[in-house]
């Protein structure tokens, strides 16, 4: 089965956006600010990061869709819920994780929405040792490992688990080797988080801690037993079109054309050794 085109993909994405979006409040983001400074209200808008992150939903919807609907997906870490009630309607059976014990009752809301939708939520800490919530075709990973400050040595353990004999495994995350963050090297920046970010955020920090090369995620599939089916490589919170990004910036928009290896993001959709991902 084919992947539905982007633009109708679009418009059932941010429809969703929308009716998640009457649910957040500014004390649900001030509250998700205390140990991340840098998802301050003052300084994140919540709904321009979730209208952006279509490119990057989108992506990983390509990367499996043309197993065909009804396929059983996990959401690990998805929050939002965005991407999980976007799935439901394009006929996935879909579930999302979390560890609810760090969400208030100011969440409670935005949770019951996400279940109205369609959508299964199980409080589940990935991290940890432990019974899995179930085993999918497909399990997503997005935004997530950046976030973590040690071994992903269980994570990973617990995502295989999770995985159907012949399912796949979607992982995204940030490159440290975008260009814009090499040129930022060069002038003497750093290309990391920044300190202000850490230094105004309250104790354990879960900003980013360490966001990866290609060549690392590699090696984090390869130590995990896994096979990577396809790489994918995107930038997706520049607006502007091609021609104006050619036209105001052009070398670090032609380099990015050129080298996908220094775009915003990157991913990879891994299998088991000795598997094939099963289409359908």
């Amino acid at each position: 089965m084919r992947s539905i085109p982007f633009q109708e993909f679009k418009k059932i994405y941010e429809e969703k956006v929308e009716s998640i979006y009457k649910h957040w409040t500014r004390e649900m983001q001030t509250k998700m600010s205390f140990h991340c400074y840098g998802w301050n209200p003052e300084v994140f808008n919540i709904r321009t990061y979730l209208e952006a992150s279509v490119i990057r939903y989108y992506t990983a919807y390509c990367a499996f869709a043309k197993r065909g609907r009804g396929l059983t997906l996990c959401d690990v870490g998805g929050f939002w819920g965005v991407f999980p009630i976007t799935l439901c309607q394009l006929g996935y059976e879909v579930t999302l994780t979390e560890s609810l014990k760090y969400y208030g009752t100011s969440f409670e809301s935005l949770f019951d929405s996400i279940r109205a939708q369609g959508v299964r939520i199980v409080d589940y800490d990935p991290f940890k040792p432990g019974p899995i919530p179930d085993q999918y075709d497909v399990v997503t990973v997005m935004a997530v490992l950046e976030h973590y400050p040690h071994s992903l040595k269980v994570f990973m353990t617990n995502m295989k688990s999770m995985m159907q004999p012949t399912g796949g495994l979607y992982l995204e995350v940030p490159n440290v080797a975008y260009w814009p963050k090499r040129m930022s090297l060069l002038r003497g920046r750093t290309p990391l988080v920044d300190l202000e970010n850490i230094y105004k955020s309250k104790a354990p920090f879960i900003g980013h801690h360490h966001e990866f090369t290609i060549d690392e995620l590699r090696k984090l599939a390869s130590f995990s037993q896994l096979e990577i089916v396809r790489e994918f490589f995107y930038t997706y919170s520049v607006t502007e079109g091609l021609w104006n990004r050619l036209w105001n910036k052009p070398l670090e928009t032609t380099v990015q054309l050129l080298w996908p290896q220094t775009r915003e993001c990157m991913a990879v959709l891994c299998q088991k050794k000795g598997n094939e991902v099963r289409d359908r």
